[in-house]
């Protein structure tokens, strides 16, 4: 398996590419905002395996030394046992080095084979420490779906009871509307930010779900309560 091939090039489904108005059943919405953790996950494990495996040495890049001419650790390693061995078979010029000489030598080569290693094992963890955080940061973001309608009634503020907070509430008129003329029927709210102006809220997140309003102003008509009117809602938990 190799390092080069566990590079996460792209996610196989973008909210990016979800419609405005997902025609999706909440657990294929779920499953659709699941699908990018998941790949993150499957592709973190998978380059923990490539790190592991008996030839992951062989990807490991080295920076090339006076004396160790090697690209890789494997080949680094390779070259100075290929060294360690001609020293005890007497493969070298006779009287070119001495055994003192030799020993430092050998010593100096390993000392670079495992400083190169721990700053291969540093560059590992810190991307392994980059994943996680990145996979912990998805997860956390990930969020339960809602879905559902109501028909106004006309009162001045009204709760529409979710049975706890959101974190962002998507409301809209049965027909798709938004705006029609001077009258206000939806919009996004966030947690804090209400849509539409504060002094005129058309929604607004509260602890157990969203208000919705019916008022007229001086710059529009909010109609997110508008009598006898179908609504249509999504809510991320």
């Amino acid at each position: 398996m190799s390092l080069s091939d566990q590079k996460l090039k792209g996610f196989t489904k973008l909210i990016s590419s979800l419609a405005d108005q997902p025609r999706m059943q909440p657990q294929d919405l779920k499953a659709y905002f699941d699908s990018s953790p998941e790949e993150v996950r499957q592709a973190h494990n998978n380059l923990c395996d490539a790190l592991c495996a008996p030839d992951a040495a062989a990807s490991l890049g080295f920076a090339r030394t006076a004396g160790v001419p090697a690209d890789t650790v494997q080949a680094a390693v390779e070259h100075v046992q290929a060294q360690v061995s001609d020293a005890v078979s007497g493969n070298l010029p006779s009287g070119s080095v001495t055994g003192d000489k030799l020993a430092q030598d050998v010593r100096d080569r390993l000392s670079a084979i495992e400083s190169a290693a721990a700053s291969e094992a540093s560059t590992r963890q810190s991307t392994d420490s980059s994943l996680q955080s990145q996979i912990s940061s998805l997860s956390l973001g990930k969020s339960e779906v809602m879905v559902g309608t109501y028909v106004g009634d006309s009162q001045p503020v009204r709760l529409i009871s979710l049975g706890r907070k959101p974190k962002a509430v998507y409301l809209c008129h049965s027909m798709g509307l938004l705006i029609s003329g001077s009258s206000r029927y939806g919009g996004l709210a966030l947690d804090g930010h209400p849509a539409g102006p504060e002094e005129t809220p058309i929604a607004t997140i509260v602890d157990q779900g969203f208000q919705v309003y019916f008022t007229s102003g001086s710059q529009y008509n909010v109609m997110s309560n508008f009598k006898d009117t179908s609504f249509y809602y999504i809510a991320w938990l």
